[in-house]
């Protein structure tokens, strides 16, 4: 230590720097080598420091101070050198051995491992030698062994701290090179100047009127700084801090505020005999610190996490024995209430590298599994209530993998903002207001309420405004985002440790901790606002390292606007518990612009090649985004009760353009299938994989509000076979006018004794009561949606203008889907009954509007067409517009907005040959689609969402009769108008695009299919027991795959860290390529493992829901309810067929009412019903002598349009019995038509369906190929004696009516049949390799079992015009009657069905075309004139059928 004077200007150069008025001042050196600080494990520093040394300090000033009459005098400057510091505070020592001694029993286990291994080897020898040696010896030997091993241990835990000594910190600092620099100057002496002085630093607190009196004031121009600041927490490897070369540089002042008289307290001083005891009064006010510095740091790095949390909690325990608490009896201030009131002013800090560290693991030990955030070239501003971070940041994910050194984000040129708004009882910044209170000093107030002499100041709650945008920079760097799958999967682990709860740390009786836990900074938020704004986005997805396929994102500007807010819910359960913390959303205001989405795949896909080519495919693009979302709070209803109704969710996109073409199809479902393994394989590994569950037909229980079922037991028989015409089915699904004039063959004896024999059937006929509501009133998704029950709106997506493109992958050209407005509609609705049970109800409601489609007209587009030159549809042809306004020459010559209209940017040819403009035709125009989905949730009054008015009261037994509105999961479909109008290379390309893009099936889909089939067959005869042990096997199997995956991925990272120290060492290049290909296997072997545990635990839960459900069946005996509705509708569809112009016209098909309903019930049947109101074929060809081809006939002119019904199908399947398909009743109905064909219509229409065929050619068929293709024989277009050589051997049972008998061998089915291979049956699989399995499973492909299959009559008019002018095949109204089959007890394919269908039509309809050719029908059964309309016998003969004695069919007439 030594004095410099003032002329030798030690500190000139500082303060030359400071700006001080001063230029020189004495000073002093201080030189200190090293300095130790250390505080033993529970030692009360700050009584022994605060309350004895300080306390003597001032008792000694008390008695030998005098006041000084000289005036003040400048202090001298200080320099201060330390080469090194350490600051240490003990640990408990306990813990430090429990910790040696782990370590200890760790390492000792291995070295008994390989003891026992080499005793092995020698036992192994002896063996060899010794074949006679016992196996007590053995034991023997093995037990001397594990007494060396405890002795050992023994002997290493004594001299344990013989080499080295026992660790004591729990924390540690250490400093090197530290230079500490304080300088006094003119315009920072005295109080008034020091009072202006802080007053500058802290401007925003305000300053008292009476002015303050300060009992210590004092401010220095300061300058510090330490070469090397490292904290660290016992003996972690990782530190908790480590920062080089630290500078700090600039006005420090602190003062404490003179204190009232409740401010002091009286400390006693034993001064020892003679003397009594003396007394020294001392302030509460604490010492307050005001700065205005700057600080410049070349790296800093802090790392925290919740494995350190418990360690965190020791430090804090021992600083409590370190600085002293106030003796104030309030309720001690947060460690953020006492920085806002000991440090006021500004901190600036400049910091090159700025890392922060977050552990994922539960080991503190472990230094590979952490998540780094690094500011680069960062400033930091620290004022009163902002936080400010400008710089580039950059986040990694550490681990030891391949993925290690992954820069997630990137975000160059950010800003970072914190606005930190504290919410007090007075202001927040007047922090001279606070007064403290000694504990004998208590105001009177203070005796009927708890004290607090910080109430004003002390902060409620902390709102936070946290604003992140990017600076407009010239810079080629924006803001990036790289994420792989398992980085993905590696934050789900890391959210999963940072939600946990921390456990406390010496806390309760036993530790004499009984104070009440500190409330976390996380517990005292209130409202978080959040704004983000960047000016560019750029997000890429791998699934994995290989970069074999992946999403590209980039977006244009974002901008992101958003609250959060905290509510403390307490807890009412009979225990002590803390609030829970719940966030809610306030609103969300978010806008995405030009956004461009690409799909990525890699063009090689050898996993040995590190960089691979990358190939993008175009998939999606938005010109503007929006989303918006509100808070429910209160926001449900309004005072009189009207629902309010603006959504929670907002989502609007503008100008959607998407394509689906072959390469997005596989790309995309690379995708999903990579994201459902991995889902997969995590749930099937977990412990809840083989848990007991319910099924969803099981009775509902647990629930308060059940209602008793005091019903009739005895129901109806759930497996009876009953028509669907009965009265069940017409409760349901409603009855068809069809069985009006649909007949029986078999006549009854009068009409009366018909109406009797028909009573239990209760047929429908046509009524003109037209009050009956249309059938899309009757639908069970627009049904339960239309009910006056909602809650709340929940989200609304709204499309506006958006389009999509469809290419195939064996035609060229491509079509679009556009629609003006979409809007999609979640809606929540009161609870309802279902079961007995009150559960949620959830609706979508959709609808799209002005919905047009396009497709190219050329031929011979290049099916490689880049998605850069697509012509899009402009915006003028997708919005909604007057359709009979033309606003262009292109539209003029492309007729306008109707459909076939061509959409072009030129008219006509183009000049230049080299442009290749694309021409699209409207192939459907306006039109308007719809759907509603119903959906409930789980049964339970607590998942009921909160909110409702009030629960609804049970249903009464009239209401049960509804099956329309019951609680039933329903999906609606409605299509209204469709105007389509198609060429047919238009109609090529969309066969193309519904078998290849949008009825696609993956292969490898498809051959997991069929394992899981052979899998089910295989564990048919397999009790659920005997399932159950070799999932487990396996899962166990798995677990040792993965586990063996993660160590050669991390061995392999291992090798690539050593590889950067040693780059040309050739054997860890060969030891790398061979780990990537260990790794390599292991994650096929993995994948292929899960696949089988994932179908093995399927049939597993498979087999326990079949048996739960058994045993649900024989224990209740209740009705066969509805458990799922699928409903697609569409009111009236015109096709147009055109000619290769896309002009000229072929044929118009008119469709009307269609209806297809499958119905899924609780018995797990399942029905599908279809029908067809209307159907019309129009020839459009010229010269022409038939215009109607196909036309409904005997339709009355006065019934409704929305109760005809030309056409009815309708299937019941029950559950497959041994893989075997069943169908219990399968019905075709058809109303009378009339068909009116010509052979050059046929032609053209054939043409126009395959143009790869020839029509002339029809007969001549391939002997090459194979005979049992179902797709060849059920095309339809081969020669019609193929089939009578395939007709099965087993035909069924026949009904009474039928005239069908076994095919005759001979006639003109030789005459081809040379031609043909004789078909096998496909019951009985041919004998080969195959094994039992293989044969059930393809047994049960082929076949299934038909109960019940009934074909009514359907009287037919035909007229057929052949190609010359004379043929005799011409016929003209030729009145035909396609006979009534029924089949019963039979197992088919579908193959075998149509066979036999078309082989007793062809016979019945042959005879009756010669009969009619011949003209040599009974006079009694003779049209009297075709052209008038039914007689009186007509209409009974609709309604009832035939009458009269039963006839006996022949070739040429009947026989009484």
């Amino acid at each position: 230590m030594a004095k410099v004077p003032k002329g030798v200007g030690l500190t000139r150069q500082y303060r030359a720097a400071g700006q001080l008025i001063q230029a020189e001042n004495g000073s002093w050196h201080v030189d200190i080598g090293k300095l130790y600080l250390t505080f033993p494990f529970s030692y009360n520093f700050a009584s022994a420091f605060n309350e004895e040394f300080v306390t003597c300090f001032k008792w000694i000033k008390k008695q030998h101070k005098k006041p000084s009459t000289d005036p003040p005098v400048l202090w001298n400057d200080l320099l201060i050198r330390f080469h090194a510091v350490r600051i240490e505070v003990g640990d408990d020592p306990f813990e430090v051995k429990l910790r040696d001694n782990y370590e200890l029993l760790e390492d000792e286990y291995f070295e008994s491992q390989k003891r026992l291994q080499v005793l092995d080897n020698k036992i192994n020898q002896l063996y060899r030698t010794n074949l006679l040696m016992s196996s007590s010896k053995v034991d023997e030997l093995r037990k001397q062994l594990q007494e060396k091993s405890a002795s050992i241990y023994i002997q290493r835990s004594r001299k344990l701290y013989q080499n080295h000594l026992q660790r004591t910190h729990l924390l540690l600092w250490e400093l090197e090179e530290i230079q500490f620099v304080t300088m006094a100057d003119p315009s920072m002496f005295g109080p008034e100047k020091l009072k202006v002085l802080i007053q500058e630093l802290d401007s925003d607190s305000p300053w008292p009127i009476e002015g303050l009196e300060f009992s210590t004031l004092w401010s220095r121009y300061v300058r510090f700084q330490v070469h090397k600041w490292k904290v660290q927490l016992r003996d972690f490897p990782q530190p908790l801090m480590d920062s080089k070369d630290i500078l700090f540089w600039g006005k420090l002042a602190a003062g404490e505020v003179e204190a009232h008289k409740r401010a002091l307290r009286t400390c006693e001083v034993e001064i020892g005999g003679p003397f009594d005891i003396d007394s020294v009064e001392r302030s509460l006010n604490s010492l307050k610190w005001y700065f205005d510095l700057n600080c410049d740091v070349t790296s800093l790095s802090v790392a925290f996490g919740p494995c350190w949390e418990p360690v965190l909690a020791q430090c804090n325990l021992s600083f409590e024995n370190i600085f002293p608490a106030s003796k104030d009896p309030s309720r001690p201030l947060p460690f953020w209430d006492k920085i806002r009131l000991l440090f006021h002013g500004r901190l600036c800090i400049a910091v090159t590298t700025l890392t922060h560290l977050l552990h994922a693991s539960l080991n503190p030990y472990n230094t590979t599994e952490e998540m780094e955030v690094t500011w680069t070239d960062v400033a930091i501003a620290w004022t009163n209530g902002k936080i400010l971070f400008d710089g580039d940041l950059d986040i990694y994910v550490r681990t030891a993998s391949k993925y290690d050194d992954c820069r997630m984000i990137h975000l160059p040129c950010i800003r970072l903002t914190f606005k930190l708004n504290w919410v007090c009882l007075a202001d927040g910044n007047d922090h001279h207001a606070v007064q403290p209170c000694a504990p004998d000093k208590l105001p009177e107030y203070s005796s009927n309420q708890e004290h607090d002499s910080y109430r004003a100041f002390r902060s409620q709650h902390l709102n936070m405004n946290i604003s992140l945008d990017t600076k407009s920079t010239r810079s080629p760097s924006y803001p990036k985002a790289i994420l792989y799958g398992s980085t993905l999967r590696w934050f789900e682990n890391l959210k999963l440790i940072l939600s946990g709860t921390t456990r406390p740390t010496r806390r309760g009786v036993l530790f004499r901790n009984t104070r009440p836990k500190k409330i976390p900074i996380s517990r005292h938020y209130k409202k978080i606002r959040l704004s983000i704004s960047l000016n560019r986005f750029h997000v890429c997805y791998w699934v994995s390292f290989s970069m074999q396929s992946g999403i590209e994102i980039n977006n244009g500007k974002i901008s992101s606007c958003s609250e959060h807010q905290l509510f403390l819910q307490p807890l009412s359960d009979g225990l002590i518990h803390r609030p829970k913390a719940e966030w809610s959303v306030v609103y969300v205001n978010t806008e995405l612009n030009e956004t461009d989405i690409w799909l990525q795949s890699a063009q090689s896909q050898d996993p040995s090649m590190i960089t691979k080519p990358i190939e993008k495919f175009f998939f999606m693009s938005i010109d503007k985004l929006s989303y918006g979302r509100e808070s429910l709070l209160g926001n449900s209803e309004s005072l009189d009760g009207n629902r309010i109704e603006s959504p929670q969710h907002r989502l609007v996109v503008h100008e959607l353009k998407g394509a689906w073409t072959k390469n997005n199809r596989d790309v995309a479902f690379s995708l999903f299938d990579s994201f459902v393994k991995v889902q997969q394989l995590k749930k099937n590994l977990s412990t809840e994989a083989l848990k007991s569950f319910f099924s969803k037909h099981d009775a509902p229980t647990g629930s308060p509000l059940k209602k008793s079922d005091n019903g009739d037991p005895k129901k109806g028989r759930q497996g009876e076979v009953t028509s669907p015409t009965g009265n069940s089915q017409r409760s349901q699904v409603g009855s068809s006018p069809l069985s009006s004039f649909q007949g029986q063959n078999a006549a009854a004896s009068s009409l009366l004794q018909k109406l009797i024999s028909e009573a239990e059937s209760r047929g429908v006929v046509f009524s003109e009561d037209l009050t009956a509501p249309p059938p899309q009133q009757s639908l069970h998704g627009l049904a339960q949606s239309s009910l006056d029950d909602v809650i709340h709106q929940k989200w609304l997506i709204e499309l506006v203008n958006c389009q999509v493109l469809l290419k195939g992958c064996e035609t060229g050209g491509y079509v679009i889907v556009s629609a003006a407005k979409a809007h999609i509609l979640q809606r929540e609705h009161k609870p309802v009954w279902k079961h007995g049970t009150i559960v949620p109800k959830t609706t979508w409601v959709g609808s799209l509007e002005g919905m047009q489609y396009y497709a190219t007209v050329a031929v011979g587009i290049n099916d490689n067409t880049p998605e850069e030159n697509i012509q899009w549809v402009t915006v003028e042809n997708i919005e909604e517009r007057d359709t009979t306004t033309i606003s262009n020459v292109p539209e003029m010559v492309g007729s306008g907005q109707s459909v076939g209209g061509v959409v072009s940017e030129t008219v006509g040819a183009s000049s230049d040959e080299t442009d290749v403009s694309v021409q699209l035709q409207r192939i459907i125009s306006r039109c308007k689609c719809e759907f509603f989905y119903t959906t409930y949730g789980e049964t339970g009054v607590d998942k009921i969402p909160s909110g409702i008015p009030d629960i609804p009261p049970a249903p009464t037994d009239l209401e049960l009769w509804d099956e329309t509105n019951k609680p039933v999961e329903a999906f609606t479909l409605m299509h209204y108008d469709l105007n389509i109008f198609t060429n047919s290379v238009q109609y090529t390309m969309i066969m193309d695009i519904v078998n290849n893009l949008v009825l696609y099936v993956d292969p490898k889909r498809k051959e997991a299919f069929e394992k899981l089939q052979r899998l089910r067959f295989k564990l048919q005869l397999q009790s659920t027991e005997a399932q159950r042990r070799p999932i487990q096997q396996l899962q166990n199997h798995l677990r040792a795959l993965v586990n063996q995956q993660r160590r050669l991925e991390k061995e392999t990272y291992l090798i690539q860290k050593a590889q950067f120290e040693d780059a040309n060492s050739e054997m860890l290049q060969a030891q790398r390529s061979a780990l990537e290909q260990q790794v390599n296997e292991s994650k096929e072997l993995v994948a292929a493992k899960g696949e089988e545990l994932h179908m093995m635990i399927m049939c597993y839960k498979e087999t326990k829901l079949a048996a739960t459900q058994r045993l649900s069946r024989k224990r209740e005996n209740k009705d066969v309810s509805l458990v799922r509705v699928y409903e697609i509708c569409f009111k009236h569809a015109q096709w147009r067929l055109t000619q290769t112009d896309g002009q000229l016209g072929i044929a118009d098909l008119v469709l009307s009412n269609f209806l297809y309903t499958k119905t899924a019930k609780s018995d797990d049947s399942v029905e599908h019903l279809s029908e067809l109101g209307y159907i019309t074929v129009t020839n459009l060809l010229p010269n022409q002598i038939y215009k109607d081809v196909l036309v409904p006939s005997h339709i009355h002119v006065s019934m409704p349009v929305d109760r005809q019904r030309t056409l009815r199908v309708f299937c019941r399947d029950r559950p497959p019995v041994g893989g075997i398909a069943v169908k219990e009743h399968f019905e075709i109905n058809i109303a009378p038509i009339t068909i009116g064909m010509t052979y050059q219509f046929f032609k053209t229409l054939f043409k126009f369906c395959f143009p790869e065929k020839d029509p002339e050619k029809l007969d001549e068929v391939d002997p090459n190929a194979p005979a049992d293709s179902d797709a060849t024989s059920l095309s339809g277009f081969v020669n019609s004696n193929t089939l009578d050589s395939q007709l099965p051997s087993n035909l069924g049972t026949l009904s009474a009516g039928s005239t069908m008998s076994l095919p005759n061998p001979g006639g003109t089915g030789k005459l081809k049949r040379h031609r043909y291979k004789k078909k096998e049956s496909k019951f009985y699989v041919a004998m080969s390799e195959k094994d039992d399995v293989e044969k059930m499973k393809e047994r049960a492909e082929r076949n299934m079992l038909f109960i019940c299959v009934k074909i009514p009559e359907v009287p037919v008019r035909v007229s057929y015009k052949g190609e010359k002018e004379k043929n005799i095949e011409d016929v003209h109204d030729v009145h035909l009657i396609i006979p009534t089959l029924e089949y019963n007890n039979i197992t088919w394919t579908w193959l075998d069905f149509l066979v036999a269908v078309r082989n007793h039509s062809k016979r019945v309809l042959l005879s009756q075309a010669i009969k009619q050719k011949l003209q040599i029908w009974p006079k009694a059964l003779a049209w009297s004139d075709k052209d008038a309309g039914p007689q009186e016998e007509d209409k009974a003969k609709m309604l009832l059928g035939l009458s009269g004695e039963p006839k006996k069919k022949s070739l040429f007439g009947s026989k009484k």
